[in-house]
């Protein structure tokens, strides 16, 4: 169990995974170390060179990291919600959480056409108000094509199922 190593051992652990070539994997398996695990988490915090490396690994993969954010909050199979998303993708700027909780109330109402936007705003914390706009007008134009739908559904079941 990692929580008996001693912290030569914690050391030479990070230095393997920080040293890895997919950077992006090595952010994110320190990072499951970091919150899995107090006394790795404190040595990052303690020791100024291991924590001066972390840093430099977070700061390298932060573009990739946003980008794995952003896929993650479109995809429509996605149920976790944007500060899930944010915190376990460390996206630390502002603008990029506005995209993340934007393009996640959006999938959700893509996923669910049942969902009004109040919820999926709610939902996603969603606090930027143009934001929220462009959510509310997306729900709306999903719920008017949906409405669109039945409406042709219902005049081919009254026709009989014959196309004219």
């Amino acid at each position: 169990m990692i929580d008996n190593l001693p912290n030569d051992t914690l050391t030479a652990v990070f230095r393997k995974v920080a040293n890895q070539a997919d950077r992006v994997g090595a952010f994110y398996e320190i990072n499951a170390l970091r919150s899995t695990n107090q006394r790795f988490r404190a040595l990052i915090e303690s020791d100024q060179t291991i924590r001066s490396e972390f840093l430099q690994v977070q700061q390298e993969t932060r573009l990739d990291r946003f980008a794995n954010a952003r896929i993650e909050a479109r995809n429509p199979a996605g149920t976790r919600t944007a500060n899930d998303i944010i915190t376990y993708h460390d996206v630390d700027n502002p603008d990029s959480q506005d995209a993340i909780k934007f393009h996640a109330a959006k999938r959700d109402i893509k996923a669910n056409p049942d969902m009004v936007a109040r919820t999926a705003i709610e939902r996603n914390d969603v606090t930027d108000l143009r934001a929220q706009n462009r959510i509310m007008q997306h729900a709306a134009s999903a719920e008017a094509f949906s409405n669109a739908i039945r409406g042709l559904a219902e005049r081919f079941r009254q026709q009989g199922g014959r196309g004219r």
